[in-house]
This record gives structure tokens, C-alpha cells and sequence, in this order.
């Protein structure tokens, strides 16, 4: 039997061809695999069944360009994949693109790149992120790419074939400085503003059967391209051994809850009397949250002050963002998570 290696080399074009079949890469390159051979995620997770499903995510590299399939079945759906490489602008919601506007928002992740792909159509779509934004993007025409992700069919891929000067595309913006590259995909809805039912890694609050509900993707594969840092893709290396995760699959999803809600001296406080109310947060797992205070008229007051030494607690002087005392009554305190997936409002009392 021969064992077949997929290490990355100095020109892998004789070997990987851009045709929309993902069969050229071997099992080094295989990132949603592990060293031993298991399948870190379930290829038929889907929640709009196997024809709607991301099966894969291949990756390997040469000299001039990165190379990258996802296998994915699609049925009147999309692929996308998309890229993440600089940690100072990017995609945070996809709802707020000139194009491809779909019920995404990214937390721990914001990509400057992606691959975008329906069913019978041949030729996938790369967008870039214009620099410094989040919002605009701009189609390049000049990467090639290829798919077989027709409908019915459970062995189709996608596949594009990237140029380093494509990715790394200015002297402030290159492989020295930004060694690693995060991969994240996922099938959507047709339609604008519509999400899916799969992505791979999957996330850690999951996705959702309905196809107008707002989907926080907040897990990635993280690849390390360049470890030596000589600012040149290293040469014999295999990809699935420079691949980790924010947080590695197989898990079971888990959205974001409110444990436990605790103000640790009651909800009505006198803040001429120097008193402040004080609470805390409990969640099933970790979350940043901000949190802001209205009146009962909806008007913002001010920002609750956080305690920077514990944990989801904060605390709040009855002043508004000028400084000045709020007058008597009842205030809103909106704790929403920065990821966007929860929200929460509790209600407190001023008195003299």
C-alpha cells in the first residue's frame, strides 16, 4: 500500500488542478481531520439535511499560491468560505454588505476575504474586503476558481487557488506580520438576509433550522503558514499539523444563556446618598457584554462601569454621561452580549 503525504512544496500546480473536484489533495491536507485519522466533525450535520451539508475543508500551499476545496452539497443554496487573516478591520455583519447579505454576524472572527458559490454555478466569486472597512466589498476577478456543487449532488467541492500577493497585498499587510490564516465555511440560504443550516467548525451556539434567524459564527480553523518567520510560506510541512481551533470540534453546541442575575444590594439604591447599585452576571459559557442604561422613555443615560478585577460585574453611580445625577425613578439596564446572540433587560429604581 503506498501511504501518500501531503506536504506543502515549492509547486504543487502539476498536482492540484482547479477543476471543482477536491480528489487531488490527501488526508495531510484534510484540516477537519485529526493526525489520527478522526473526523472532527459530522459530514451530514445539517440541519436542512445531507444535501445541504459541508463535508470538508481542504488546504495545503506552495511557493506562489494557497490552495483550499471545501466539499459541500448544496440544493438551490450557497457555499461561501471565508478568510481571515488581519485582526484590525473585516466582516462583523453580513447584513451590512453591498453584497451578499445574509443573517451572519461574526464574534472572535472578522474575515477580510471570501469565496461565494450556489448550486450549477461553475465559477465561485472572490470578494476582498476593501482595507480598513467592514462593510464594502469588491469582487476580484483575477483568482481562479472552480465547483461541481450542482444539485443532488453529495460529492461536489469548491475550490480556488489564492496568489500570496493576493492575500498579502501591501508592506504594512504581509506573511511576516500575519503568519496565520482562519478558515471558516458555511452553507446559506439563497435569498438576502437568510442564513444556513451548517458551517464547519461549527460554532459554539450552533445554527438554526430557521432561515431568517440572525446566526452568531464565532469558531474557526487557524493555519499557521509561516512559523519561521522568514515572511515566506514554509516548504514541507503538512497543513493538518499547522491547523488548530478557537475551539476544537467534536463539541455539542451550546447557545449562550443567562445562568444567574444577581444585584448585591437589592435594585433600589439613593445615589445622593453615595450609594451605587452593583450586579453580576453568571453564563454557560464565556461572553463579553456591554451595558447601557435608558430611562423608561428609551433615551440613553450612560454606561455601566465595569469591574475590571471580576468577571461579568458591574456597577452604576445613578449619573449620566455628563456627569450629572439622573433625577428620580425607574432606569433600564440592557446587557447585550458582544457576540450580538443575547440580550437582556432588568429594571432599577432611584430614590432619595
Amino acid at each position: 500500500m503506498t501511504i501518500c503525504f501531503g506536504l506543502t512544496k515549492v509547486d504543487l500546480s502539476n498536482r492540484i488542478m482547479i477543476d471543482g473536484k477536491s480528489d487531488d489533495y490527501v488526508m495531510d491536507e484534510n484540516i477537519l481531520y485529526d493526525s489520527s485519522g478522526n473526523l472532527l466533525e459530522s459530514p451530514s450535520d445539517s440541519y436542512w439535511n445531507e444535501y445541504n451539508d459541508i463535508r470538508q475543508i481542504k488546504i495545503t500551499w506552495d511557493e506562489s499560491y494557497l490552495y483550499v476545496a471545501v466539499d459541500a452539497s448544496s440544493w438551490d443554496n450557497n457555499v461561501l468560505l471565508f478568510i481571515d487573516i488581519y485582526d484590525d478591520y473585516g466582516i462583523y455583519d453580513m447584513g451590512q454588505l453591498n453584497a451578499w447579505q445574509r443573517s451572519f454576524k461574526f464574534y472572535n472572527f472578522t474575515p477580510d476575504f471570501f469565496v461565494g458559490n450556489w448550486d450549477t454555478n461553475d465559477i465561485p466569486q472572490f470578494w476582498k474586503v476593501e482595507e480598513g472597512g467592514m462593510m464594502q466589498v469588491n469582487q476580484i476577478l483575477t483568482v481562479e476558481t472552480s465547483a461541481t456543487i450542482n444539485t443532488g449532488n453529495l460529492s461536489g467541492a469548491m475550490e480556488i487557488k489564492i496568489s500570496w500577493e493576493t492575500l498579502f497585498f501591501n508592506s504594512e499587510r504581509t506573511l511576516q506580520q500575519y503568519p496565520n490564516i482562519k478558515f471558516l465555511s458555511v452553507i446559506t440560504g439563497k435569498d438576502d438576509h437568510a442564513n444556513g443550516p451548517d458551517c464547519a467548525p461549527d460554532n459554539l451556539g450552533g445554527m438554526a433550522n430557521n432561515s431568517g434567524q440572525l446566526v452568531i459564527l464565532d469558531n474557526y480553523a487557524n493555519v499557521l503558514i509561516d512559523e519561521n518567520g522568514d515572511g515566506n510560506p514554509d516548504m514541507d510541512v503538512a497543513p493538518q499539523d499547522r491547523t488548530t481551533f478557537y475551539k476544537k470540534p467534536p463539541f455539542d453546541s451550546e447557545p449562550l444563556l443567562i445562568e444567574k442575575f444577581v444585584f448585591l444590594n437589592g435594585k433600589t439604591f439613593a445615589p445622593l446618598k453615595n450609594e451605587e447599585i452593583s450586579f453580576s452576571l453568571e453564563t454557560n459559557r464565556n461572553a463579553e457584554f456591554n451595558v447601557e442604561i435608558f430611562d423608561l422613555n428609551g433615551k440613553f443615560i450612560n454606561h455601566a462601569d465595569s469591574n475590571d478585577n471580576v468577571s461579568l460585574s458591574w456597577n452604576w453611580n445613578g449619573k449620566n454621561d455628563n456627569g450629572s445625577y439622573v433625577p428620580f425613578g425607574i432606569y433600564i439596564l440592557r446587557l447585550v452580549a458582544e457576540s450580538g446572540e443575547l440580550s437582556h433587560k432588568e429594571a432599577v429604581v432611584i430614590i432619595k
